[in-house]
């Protein structure tokens, strides 16, 4: 005869909690290997989709770090305007970095947009 563990299933508040853990090493691994350290790092895991966290990070007016992160982590980048009231170079690259989803970014400062403007 043996025992036999019994395994409960986890509860949401637990399954939330190794979420944001999961997303945390991936957010330090990040900044590890960056080339530039980013401006912010935000990790979500929300309440309505507990088993699924996520990573933004923010480099503030360069493209070029959040082109460098995503060559870094296997992934590629990609610019457009921000909007159509807004044509500022928007640069966004997403990958999966051990399961978690990871969404890099960087928007031109209005001087810098200016500047290339002037400069064309």
């Amino acid at each position: 005869m043996s025992a036999q563990p019994i395994e409960r299933p986890l509860t949401a508040e637990e399954t939330q909690r190794r979420g944001h853990m999961a997303a945390l090493a991936v957010a330090e691994h990040i900044v590890a290997v960056s080339p530039v350290v980013p401006t912010d790092v935000n990790i979500s895991c929300s309440e309505f989709a507990i088993d699924r966290p996520t990573i933004e990070v923010h480099f503030y007016n360069s493209a070029t770090a959040v082109q460098a992160l995503a060559e870094v982590l296997g992934g590629t980048a990609a610019t457009r305007p921000h909007r159509e009231s807004d044509p500022r170079p928007y640069t966004e690259a997403n990958v999966v970095v051990s399961g978690v989803p990871v969404k890099a970014w960087s928007l031109a400062a209005p001087e810098a947009a200016q500047d290339a403007a002037v400069a064309a």
